[in-house]
């Protein structure tokens, strides 16, 4: 048990010390030069609007001089049109870096931003799921009284057991998405361990039974906030990205639930990356907007970098959250009881 422990907390202190790596040598210095760009642009405008409004005034100046050898007593317009244009201006400018501060680049808390601007659609799927997930668990409770005399070592885990376990976790796994700590100004989320479900999924029932369940909950994912310019990264980001955590089901049983948890998080991860790497980089390399002037040479090592700085924070910093709860000793013996390792 000893080794058992420390094997997986050296996994874990690893998978941390990747994550901080990630984060601190290639997504800060990318969004130290996207915030650096987008602050000295507004004082370059502003610079220019005052240039501009001093020579306004200095000839509005001169106008209203010549104005006043005419006729002393009359008011001139011209000069006080620019005046006017000033404020105009400057109420432009105002509301332009307004907008430039709200969409700036970074990664920020959105737990109860993200659960104000859940739409219709999103809380019907929301609550959908959590209908689902009581019905299942009720059904599970029943079930478990009705066969506690049989014995578990006569016992066959029969097909539909596996159907309402899958469709429990699938249930699970999109409710915990709505909970989403931190995200990423062009999608991605650190979000309340949403795939340790399926991860557990697949670790009791292996590969073939977490590959259906994680395709179903990307299925969803696209239905819950998607957006794609290219069905090819459709495939990357959405089924075949939650399809892969399945791949954790290589590695079964309960001991080796961390160790399932880094294979399906990390298939996820290269998923993401590679999506990434041919639709969201530097340069489009597929698609609309793609690239033709530049070889795939050329493009890919600057689009390989900007890609896994940009997923690596956040899927490893989900990865990192699930690992955490799997080594919690309450949370070993509850799934140990309910999907009776």
């Amino acid at each position: 048990m000893k080794r058992f422990v420390s094997k997986n907390l050296l996994a874990l202190i690893a998978l941390f010390a990747v994550l901080c790596l990630s984060f601190v040598v290639l997504a800060q210095p990318v969004l130290a030069e996207e915030s650096e760009s987008s602050a000295s642009a507004p004082d370059e405008e502003v610079m220019g609007i005052t240039s501009t409004d001093a020579d306004d005034a200095s000839e509005s100046g001169v106008a209203e001089d010549a104005a006043s050898d005419d006729k002393a007593d009359s008011v001139d317009p011209v000069g006080e049109a620019p005046a006017g244009d000033t404020t105009t201006t400057g109420e432009v400018e105002d509301a332009a870096e307004a907008e430039d501060s709200e969409e700036e680049a970074g990664i920020e808390f959105v737990l109860f931003e993200k659960l104000k601007k859940v739409d219709t659609k999103g809380w019907i799927l929301f609550g959908a799921a959590v209908a689902l997930v009581v019905i299942m668990i009720v059904y599970l409770s029943k079930r478990g009284k009705d066969t506690s005399t049989v014995s578990t070592s006569t016992q066959r885990t029969s097909p539909t057991l596996i159907l309402v376990h899958g469709a429990l976790c699938v249930a699970l796994s999109f409710v915990l998405s709505y909970i989403k700590l931190f995200s990423m100004p062009q999608g991605g989320s650190i979000t309340l361990a949403s795939m340790l479900p399926i991860m557990l999924y697949a670790n009791r029932y292996g590969v073939k039974w977490g590959l259906s369940a994680g395709l179903v909950l990307g299925i969803l994912q696209y239905m819950q906030e998607g957006y794609f310019t290219h069905w090819l990264q459709f495939i990357f980001d959405y089924p075949l990205a939650f399809a892969v955590i399945g791949l954790g089901g290589m590695i079964r049983g309960e001991k080796n639930l961390v160790f399932s948890i880094l294979i399906g998080g990390t298939a996820r991860f290269l998923s993401h990356f590679i999506g990434g790497v041919i639709f969201w980089g530097q340069y489009i390399m597929m698609g609309e907007g793609a690239e033709t002037a530049m070889t795939i040479g050329e493009m890919l090592p600057a689009n390989i970098a900007v890609s896994f700085s940009y997923n690596a924070p956040y899927m490893f910093a989900d990865i990192a959250i699930c690992a955490v709860i799997a080594l919690l000793p309450p949370f070993r013996k509850a799934i140990k009881s309910a999907l009776k390792y």
